[in-house]
């Protein structure tokens, strides 16, 4: 009877962990996604991201800094009603990489669309290594009761995360050199067509899949500067920081340089390395 007993309970405790074990990766990051989203909700914005981050992780505020002495230097008093939400999910075949966006709202107010890369640890848990957003219509987006929409695995991938990463390097090379002559062309030969965009400043009103609108609205001209990321196992997904800067129209003293970051994700998809997502943030 003590054996049966014993029995029934280290199936109970070890049943969640073969459910995820049995998950496919881009589930098991929809399925952290949320489990960060219902601690934000009871735990607060502080508590929650320092629960779910990696040690390594950043944030941009508006340069990149250290997520955990960003959040750990936090009171964590008077902070907002934070809701997030899974709405496309990206994972790399090697199951340790992958992206996650989603509507934002505030204090019960859609307001922005979030972005988060997520890295599987050697303990297996998953934890965001860069967490951020921007300008976004999150009003027409669906609701948190519907699962995300998975984006394609990719069947390609580089020898080596290392050589994942030159690779994307260059394509970020050629993609900053064409958008010093126009950054319409050079994104719309870099972008898959299932991309999403977030971000500049004044692009509220567009959805993340508005990718022409998006392009129309940018600069005419723009220079980007890789600083740093991260590559899968499988070669095949690989995400980037770094700078961007445009010239824009000053009130006063005609041209001023507009600062920016961005975070990109690219995939090795049968035609080459493609910029499945971008967001920009406006340093003002």
């Amino acid at each position: 009877m003590l054996k049966a007993i014993l029995i029934a309970s280290l199936a109970l405790i070890t049943a969640p962990a073969a459910q995820a074990a049995s998950q496919t990766p881009a589930a098991q990051i929809e399925a952290a996604e949320r489990a960060f989203a219902a601690d934000g909700l009871t735990m607060g914005v502080r508590g929650s991201f320092l629960k779910h981050m990696a040690d390594d992780a950043i944030v941009f505020e508006p340069a990149p800094v250290s997520a955990k002495a960003a959040y750990g230097a936090r009171s964590g008093q008077g902070e907002p009603k934070l809701e997030w939400w899974p709405a496309w999910v990206v994972a790399a075949r090697s199951g340790d990489l992958g992206l996650s966006i989603g509507p934002a709202a505030y204090d019960g107010r859609r307001a922005a669309w979030y972005a988060s890369i997520w890295r599987k640890d050697a303990d297996g848990r998953w934890r965001w290594i860069y967490d951020g957003g921007g300008a976004a219509d999150a009003v027409s987006a669906p609701g948190p009761e519907t699962p995300a929409v998975i984006g394609p695995a990719s069947a390609l991938g580089e020898a080596a995360p290392a050589k994942a990463f030159d690779a994307v390097r260059g394509a970020e090379t050629t993609l900053s050199q064409a958008a010093q002559r126009s950054a319409t062309d050079a994104y719309r030969a870099a972008l898959s067509t299932d991309a999403r965009l977030l971000g500049p400043r004044g692009t509220r009103t567009l959805t993340p899949t508005a990718l022409d609108e998006r392009l129309a609205a940018r600069p005419a001209t723009m220079s980007l500067t890789l600083r740093g990321g991260g590559a899968s196992r499988a070669g095949d997904l690989v995400w980037t920081h770094g700078e961007a800067s445009w010239n824009g129209m000053g009130r006063e003293t005609g041209q001023n340089s507009v600062q920016a970051h961005y975070m990109h994700v690219w995939q090795r998809r049968p035609e080459g390395w493609r910029l499945i997502f971008e967001t920009l943030i406006n340093d003002r």
